[in-house]
């Protein structure tokens, strides 16, 4: 389960039931500015961080 203010620079995501993959570039953590209470998700389920 990904938070985005957790989400790191060059991690990537992915969906467990469409295989969507998202890329992280720029890390809303590193700004301080991040208000996300949601995990990110898609197709419903939380984006998962690929091994």
């Amino acid at each position: 389960m990904a938070h985005c203010h957790e989400m790191k620079t060059g991690e990537v995501y992915v969906c467990q039931t469409c295989g969507l993959e998202i890329e992280v570039v720029s890390s809303c953590g590193d700004s301080g500015a991040c208000s996300c209470t949601e995990p990110v998700s898609c197709c419903g389920q939380p984006l998962t961080l690929k091994a």
